[in-house]
């Protein structure tokens, strides 16, 4: 009777940790996050400018950014957003939300969808003190994957430097060194332990910030193996959203030998800076 009772109780254990969505494990994170964010009463002047290339300076104006607060814990507030899992694959509907966490350099995001209009999808991708971490599960129950691989790691740290213009406080970090190319074009790198991840940002000529490119970003060419490919994220439509003038349509793609693979479309209608518990 007691290895009965034993066995029930390991399974149940089990069960409810499989139970433990990716949406509630996002919440917890973040609340987790947000207490161990202290920036604050800091502002983005002309000095914390002066050594970032004339292009990245030129954006700060542009945007609207300079003389605004810096921001510890910045929502960016997603609309429309959808996915491709593959190139040959059909457009997915997300739900997308995203915090991105300036002093550690950390970025949440937890997407939800429906896989075949019915079964629900949800994933949460971690970037957090050098480390990356995705989770996704159907239909709450069954992960579908479960990473934390360097490649995962490395792909994490690409897209928070690819966003570091997105909340430009995280341009300013002591992790992100930037040296200058030309009048349109800039380069940054990210150092987070022994990860350092490098891209190009590329600005027109009214300041916007329009495109990113690297190359440090892996690509699963198939389950667990992976290969550098090149990748870019593209912005239009810039907008004013709460004085800010901010990029409204935002498009990733993979560079791939068979052709371009855009997987990621979403609209920013604004940001949540400096949010609080």
């Amino acid at each position: 009777m007691m290895k009965k009772v034993i066995f029930y109780t390991i399974f149940a254990i089990g069960f409810l940790a499989a139970c433990t969505s990716p949406a509630e494990i996002f919440e917890n994170e973040v609340a987790q996050f947000m207490s161990a964010e202290a920036l604050e009463n800091e502002f983005i002047s002309e000095d914390k400018l002066a050594e970032l290339p004339e292009p990245v300076q030129h954006y700060f104006y542009y945007s609207g950014f300079l003389n605004q607060p810096l921001s510890g814990i910045t929502e960016i507030l997603w609309a429309d957003t959808k996915i491709k899992l593959g190139p040959d694959q059909a457009w997915r509907d997300l739900e997308t939300r995203q915090y991105n966490f300036t002093e550690s350099g950390s970025r949440l995001a937890y997407m939800n969808a429906r896989m075949a209009g019915v079964i629900p999808f949800e994933g949460r991708d971690k970037y957090h003190n050098g480390q990356g971490h995705m989770l996704g599960t159907l239909g709450r129950l069954i992960k579908v994957f479960d990473n934390h691989s360097r490649e995962v790691t490395l792909g994490g740290a690409v897209i928070l430097l690819a966003e570091a213009l997105l909340e430009p406080s995280i341009a300013l970090q002591e992790y992100i060194t930037w040296e200058p190319i030309d009048e349109h074009t800039a380069g940054a790198t990210l150092h987070h332990g022994d990860i350092t991840v490098s891209g190009i940002f590329r600005f027109n000529e009214a300041g916007e910030f329009i495109r990113f490119e690297s190359s440090d970003r892996p690509y699963e060419i198939s389950s667990g193996v992976y290969e550098p490919k090149p990748f870019s994220i593209d912005l239009e439509e810039y907008h004013e959203a709460d004085g800010l003038k901010i990029a409204g349509r935002v498009y990733a793609t993979w560079h791939l030998e068979d052709g371009d693979f855009i997987y990621w479309d979403g609209k920013i209608t604004g940001l949540r800076r400096n949010v609080k518990l």
